[in-house]
């Protein structure tokens, strides 16, 4: 997930999808607003990515 595409960019996050909400303050802190990421041919290679799909995340490891 990542910011709205018109604010300035903070980066990209792997969201967890039972991700919970930390309900701490109901005072807007300007924080990120997550929104879905999708993949865009030509910044991607399509294929395999797909016009429009939403990126999920992966992780990697070294088994070696």
């Amino acid at each position: 997930m990542g910011e709205y595409h018109s604010h300035q960019g903070k980066g990209y996050v792997c969201m967890d999808r039972n991700a919970k909400a930390l309900h701490s303050s109901f005072t807007d802190l300007n924080g990120a607003l997550f929104c879905s990421v999708e993949g865009r041919c030509g910044t991607l290679k399509c294929p395999p990515y797909v016009e429009g799909a939403e990126l999920v995340c992966v992780v990697c490891s070294n088994t070696t």
